[in-house]
């Protein structure tokens, strides 16, 4: 017994210790979402994953306080499979800087720290929604891909209502109008609104902006719930998305 605890105690003070301080910052996932491109890594105790629009790749690596040296074993066009980027990491550890190889300058923007998906991804929206929980069954929007997804919630003070490349409901029409025009007309009949409500948002005021959304009688709106098991949340471009989709009901 005493040599199975032994046994146990070295694996632990090995796991711990098998990553030196500067390793132990840098594990946890960066991506470049919102600020720009499309990139992330994963940086694990024992491994990387890596991938942008082009490729996606495992590794190891290592690092200290100024470089983190990559190796990928299988060998890609246009990669490399050894790599060594010099870095820089902010005091909040939450912005990681790459020097550009190939000019010597620290790639702008920053990789982004991402603790929380769903947080991360609202950063495009500057927005801070938490979602309420239902108190019913929730369903799946099987049309989610078709839905003009608005963004309610709180800034200082004021109810603030986001899409896509529009910032408030006064530029609602243009928004529908440049959705359904790429879309194929079998399609139309089939666009909603979703609603990604903050959960501290008056019923008042849901209803006011339901009034404006009648403009357009043929769409419905469905509600969006939190739902703990849905990947609420996935940056567009990953591979991810293919499994996201919107949990609540049409209202």
């Amino acid at each position: 017994m005493k040599k199975i605890l032994g046994t146990l105690l070295l694996l632990f003070l090995f796991a711990n210790c098998s990553n030196n301080k500067y390793e132990k910052r840098l594990i946890g996932t960066w991506n470049s979402y919102p600020t720009g491109g499309m990139a992330e890594i994963r940086l694990y105790p024992d491994s990387i994953v890596s991938w942008d629009i082009f490729a996606y790749r495992k590794g190891t690596w290592k690092a200290d306080d100024s470089q983190i040296k990559l190796h990928f074993p299988k060998k890609l066009p246009g990669y490399q499979i050894d790599l060594t980027l010099d870095y820089k990491i902010n005091n909040k550890n939450d912005s990681l800087l790459i020097k550009n190889t190939t000019d010597s300058i620290y790639r702008i923007p920053a990789l982004l720290k991402v603790d929380n998906v769903w947080k991360h991804y609202l950063k495009e929206f500057d927005l801070q929604i938490d979602l309420p929980k239902a108190d019913f069954e929730l369903i799946r929007n099987d049309y989610m891909d078709l839905g003009i997804d608005l963004y309610i919630g709180i800034r200082k003070g004021e109810v603030v209502v986001k899409s896509n490349g529009f910032e408030n409901l006064n530029q609602l029409k243009s928004l529908v109008f440049s959705e359904r025009s790429i879309r194929k007309e079998d399609q139309i009949n089939d666009m909603n609104f979703n609603l990604i409500i903050d959960k501290n948002i008056s019923s008042y005021k849901i209803d006011s902006i339901k009034q404006i959304l009648k403009i357009f009688p043929k769409m419905r709106v469905f509600r969006v719930y939190a739902n703990d098991s849905a990947n609420y949340g996935k940056y567009p471009g990953w591979r991810e998305v293919e499994h996201w989709n919107w949990y609540g009901k049409y209202e």
